[in-house]
């Protein structure tokens, strides 16, 4: 193991030991000078002085963990910008009024939209195959806001993708059909609760994830191409599954299903 990271993991502990160390030469010279004056009471001094004088870990040691500790930071903003899906203040509640009325307006212009930029592209879409789930009470329409907003990500860089493909080849089959685009009910995402263990760190007091089930029929290059989109720093939609069914026939579009999400840090104030 790493000196480092079995420094900070038992930082704790090393000094209880350290600090017992101390207290038990201590009280030794005491009860040394109790009964041996000249003697235990001498080495007992000199051992605290040993001790005193010495180091738990080499400063080598201690600036190696350092210099790891730095490297780790560094390490996970990074995983974070690659990771980590950022909301717009449009999908937040803050200062847009009533949470009911909010998400009722912000569901309905994004249904909406999506149906009209489909119709404008010829690609065949129900209105019940956009949905989310119906919920009530401020933290369920947080998340179900989030969700929407990862609804919105996929449709337009899956219209992106097949606009590009079209750009480049006006008889490519491109984007035929959406046949699901769903944000999941949150309440049946949730583990059951329990207990933390001693120095165990619950993920969800930190982050909020979303997911979006979907279901389109393409072209390979508009799925290559809405895979390539999916990953972008601070708005990534990380793919959860991908399932991709080959055409029977030559020509005829692939079937693709899955499901994404999106990671976001919490606020403090929501922790």
């Amino acid at each position: 193991m790493d000196v480092g990271v079995f420094v900070q993991e038992n930082k704790r502990w090393l000094i209880g030991c350290a600090v017992g160390a101390v207290l038990f030469l201590v009280g030794r010279a005491v009860i040394g000078s109790i009964y041996d004056a000249d003697a235990d009471n001498a080495a007992a001094l000199q051992a605290i002085k040993a001790i005193n004088k010495a180091e738990l870990y080499s400063r080598a040691a201690l600036e190696a963990a350092r210099t790891e500790g730095e490297q780790l930071l560094r390490e996970r903003e990074r995983l974070q910008r690659e990771l980590a899906f950022v909301p717009s203040a449009k999908y937040l509640l803050a200062g847009h009024g009533p949470p009911e009325d909010y998400l009722f307006q912000v569901g309905h212009k994004l249904k909406k939209w999506v149906l009209a930029a489909a119709d404008e592209r010829d690609v065949q879409v129900a209105d019940k195959d956009v949905a989310w789930p119906a919920v009530s009470g401020v933290d369920e329409i947080r998340g179900v806001l989030f969700g929407l907003e990862l609804l919105e990500e996929a449709a337009q860089r899956l219209f992106a993708a097949h606009d590009a493909v079209r750009a480049r080849d006006a008889e490519a089959t491109g984007l035929r059909a959406i046949g699901q685009l769903k944000t999941d009910d949150r309440r049946l995402q949730r583990a059951p609760a329990r207990s933390a263990r001693a120095g165990e760190i619950d993920l969800r007091d930190h982050v909020v994830q979303e997911r979006l089930s979907f279901q389109f029929q393409c072209d390979a290059a508009t799925l290559m191409g809405f895979l390539e989109a999916c990953r972008r720093p601070d708005r990534t939609l990380a793919i959860e599954s991908l399932q991709v069914q080959q055409p029977q026939r030559a020509g005829d579009p692939l079937l693709v299903k899955g499901v994404l999400s999106g990671i976001a840090m919490k606020p403090k104030e929501e922790k």
